[in-house]
């Protein structure tokens, strides 16, 4: 298979062609490699939660609902956008849309870049809203596109192509840079960025692929206008891993490897956004489970994102397969809001926490009071 993904890289082909197989190539590599972060971790494992052992709740009674972008979840969760733009994921989608509808959570698409290139696969994103006509649907496009020149009519077709409840634009300079074909021209972005928000009235959201944004980028996003966040932070799978498996060119290969553990954690990441930034938080990046969302809301944010585990459930190609994985995920985030005396997601932003580790170590450097945390 590794000699596939090889030439998915080197041949040359049309352009259209090439944005849809490397999408394929993307998603078998995360089935088939090991490409987690290797040093550095989410800072998860440093997050831990105040046992109350007489809680006073009913299990079944708490309420884990939770709006967000003006839609209603039955849990604060979303499928983080992975697939689309190509023929395969088109079958992904819609099982894993059913899947979204049947539970009433969130779901991103992939980059819809392809859909832009090449319309013959623009119905592996249409099946989406197809399938999930009440569901928040979050579209995609990189930073990339909109520095090249992404027209406002274009980022509408985006828009209108899933009927989207948001779209987010994902900043992934790190994974560019390990592409031979990357885009790293990325001068003038800001502004850019800036004018496509003013001119849309669908929420726009900061998406990072991996790596995490740091205070200086909270701030830069805020400057642009993005209504939310979604951190994708350092710790759950490296994209330029992922790069440097895809690829047979040494230069990029081998820099890959240098920067596979490139990254602000997810942890440190939601925090600084919870305090720096006054729109809609999405926890991402290396999140496993129900207890990881646990965590990240009660740490700020107002939903989590989860990708990898849905990708291998979904290959069962069963929509049932991922209603069971979102609904093992709903009962763990329950046991965990029973577990904190928390009836419902509000009380659970405000439970107590214990930070240690190498987090808590960032977050000293960064001039935070662990001590409120765990006061609160």
């Amino acid at each position: 298979m590794e000699t596939e993904y090889k030439v998915l890289t080197d041949k040359i082909e049309k352009k259209n062609n090439l944005t849809s197989d490397r999408k394929l190539a993307h998603i078998q590599i995360c089935l088939e490699h090991d490409v987690q972060g290797r040093a550095i971790t989410t800072g998860l494992e440093d997050i831990s939660f105040v046992h109350h052992a007489t809680t006073d709740l009913n299990l079944n009674e708490i309420d884990l609902s939770c709006e967000i972008f003006n839609k209603k979840l039955s849990i604060p969760l979303i499928i983080s956008g992975m697939t689309g733009g190509h023929d395969f994921t088109h079958k992904l989608n819609a099982f894993l849309s059913q899947a979204v509808e049947q539970t009433n959570i969130g779901m991103g698409v992939g980059s819809q870049r392809a859909a832009l290139e090449n319309d013959e696969v623009k119905e592996s994103f249409n099946i989406v809203r197809e399938k999930a006509p009440n569901s928040l649907i979050i579209g995609n496009i990189g930073a990339g596109q909109i520095a090249q020149g992404l027209t406002n009519n274009q980022f509408q077709e985006l828009i209108d192509m899933i009927k989207a409840d948001a779209i987010a634009v994902h900043f992934n300079p790190l994974q560019e840079a390990i592409q031979p074909e990357g885009d790293t021209e990325l001068k003038g972005l800001h502004e850019k960025t800036r004018q496509l928000i003013q001119a849309h009235s669908v929420p726009v959201i900061a998406k990072e692929v991996g790596a995490g944004f740091s205070l200086h980028d909270i701030r830069v996003i805020k400057k642009m206008g993005f209504q939310a966040i979604d951190v994708q932070g350092a710790g759950g799978t490296s994209w330029a891993g992922v790069e440097a498996i895809r690829t047979s060119l040494p230069k990029f290969k081998n820099t890959g490897e240098v920067y596979w553990d490139w990254g602000i954690p997810t942890v440190l990441s939601t925090i600084l956004a919870k305090r720096n930034f006054d729109g809609i938080i999405i926890g991402s990046g290396g999140v496993r489970s129900g207890l990881d969302i646990a965590k990240l809301i009660a740490l700020g944010a107002d939903a989590a994102g989860i990708a990898i585990p849905f990708l291998f459930t979904v290959q069962q190609h069963s929509a049932e397969a991922v209603v069971q994985k979102i609904e093992e995920i709903t009962y763990q985030l329950r046991v965990a809001c029973f577990l904190t005396g928390s009836r419902n997601i509000s009380e659970l932003k405000k439970v107590p926490l214990i930070i240690t580790g190498k987090t808590a170590g960032l977050l000293k450097i960064h001039g935070l009071d662990l001590s409120a945390y765990y006061s609160r």
